[in-house]
């Protein structure tokens, strides 16, 4: 399983070896299946457009770096064509509440994972009930068993079964004792 947060600030690289960027954020289509990597940006002026690599030009995505087929694989586009995104685009997956279909909120998205075989689907959420929290009990991991099915992701908020509050898993934490070892 593999997480976004751990892509973010890779080097992508041509397979010659060159480096032309890092990846800034991660572009999902109309499904929320991730659909293209948002590169950082070299000219400040320019915020008004993006380089993104369509997720169908790399061709490894290894743990410290993403290898693309060539360089015409980078591509410019209006800022306001990034739809959905981790946490650029207009639709901002980052922080977005996540309710049952009865009404309970289960937490904030911080991180979603994806299949390391298959890639492009999302198949959980790591979730934070604030700083707080996140330090005292950890961070919740709900993976869901299954797949997109019964799962509605809106502008404003992630809709799941009910069951869904049963199968969250605590990350767990590491509590400062003083104890030394």
């Amino acid at each position: 399983m593999r997480n976004l947060q751990q892509m973010i600030g890779l080097p992508v690289l041509l397979d010659s070896g060159k480096r032309v960027g890092h990846i800034q954020d991660i572009g999902f289509d109309e499904f929320w299946r991730l659909s293209c990597l948002v590169l950082d940006t070299r000219v400040w002026f320019r915020r008004a457009a993006v380089r993104i690599v369509k997720w169908n030009d790399v061709a490894v995505c290894g743990e410290d770096a993403v290898i693309i087929r060539s360089p015409g694989s980078v591509t410019t586009i209006r800022r306001s064509e990034l739809l959905r995104s981790f946490q650029t685009g207009i639709v901002q997956l980052k922080e977005l509440p996540v309710f049952t279909v009865d009404g309970q909120e289960l937490g904030r998205v911080s991180d979603v994972y994806f299949r390391k075989s298959e890639g492009t689907q999302i198949i959980g959420y790591e979730l934070t009930d604030g700083f707080l929290a996140d330090v005292f009990e950890g961070r919740r991991r709900l993976l869901i068993p299954d797949g997109p099915e019964g799962v509605t992701l809106g502008e404003d908020a992630i809709l799941v079964p009910a069951s869904c509050d049963r199968v969250l898993e605590r990350e767990p934490t590491r509590k400062v004792t003083g104890e030394k070892r």
